[in-house]
């Protein structure tokens, strides 16, 4: 029946051709990569009409098409833990037609979770979203970036090229593809090779405090 063919096709590359709306990307940045040492790579935002996805680029003459509100027809992806990976074996093209992605989706896409609920997320999962610096303690192997908002905080552990990046507390920042792991039994941030964190600087204001609500009222 029709549940023994969804089993069936887990592991293959999802072939239908998805037409999407870039909505961000980020610079290609170099990482290690098994096979081939080292690599590069970008990670993208992308919506269909009725979803989206989180996209790892591994073609980077791929770039000039992730452009913010370009639409882009894949086919020839595959999908690991919810996230898109694009290979040099698969075909990016442009989509020339009028395509309008329901708002509610871009929402849902540019949303980031709450940190209360990253805890009762399962180890192992990809996390990704816009987090406020609270604290950052540089360490011999790696650097603990301590993450806040409103619901609680975490620890985002980073080594390798993300020990001590510059930063400091109240600037934003900007998670891609970080992996929830129990680290001392307690559920943290990880970072791993395909990970990526841009820094988002707080604005320093010499004037003082602006009142935003003045001109409003």
């Amino acid at each position: 029946g029709s549940v023994d063919q969804v089993d069936a096709r887990r592991n293959v590359p999802q072939n239908d051709p998805v037409t999407v709306v870039v909505l961000k990307a980020t610079a290609p940045f170099k990482y290690e990569s098994p096979e081939n040492g080292k690599s590069t790579m970008f990670h993208a935002t992308v919506a269909s009409k009725t979803q989206y996805f989180h996209v790892k680029v591994f073609d980077i003459n791929l770039k000039e098409k992730f452009v913010r509100k370009k639409v882009i027809t894949i086919s020839d992806y595959s999908e690991c833990k919810g996230v898109m990976e694009i290979k040099e074996a698969s075909s990016v093209s442009d989509f020339n037609q009028n395509f309008e992605v329901p708002n509610r989706i871009i929402e849902i896409a540019n949303k980031t979770p709450k940190i209360s609920q990253l805890y009762k997320q399962a180890s192992g999962t990809m996390v990704y979203g816009l987090f406020m610096l609270q604290k950052k303690s540089v360490h011999k192997k790696n650097t603990i970036y301590e993450i806040q908002d409103n619901t609680g905080s975490m620890d985002v552990v980073g080594s390798g090229k993300w020990h001590n990046i510059k930063c400091e507390k109240g600037d934003k920042l900007r998670l891609f593809c970080l992996q929830l792991r129990t680290v001392d039994r307690k559920l943290k941030l990880v970072c791993g090779s395909h990970s990526f964190i841009k820094v988002i600087k707080a604005k320093k204001n010499k004037e003082g405090p602006m009142n935003v609500n003045a001109a409003a009222s």
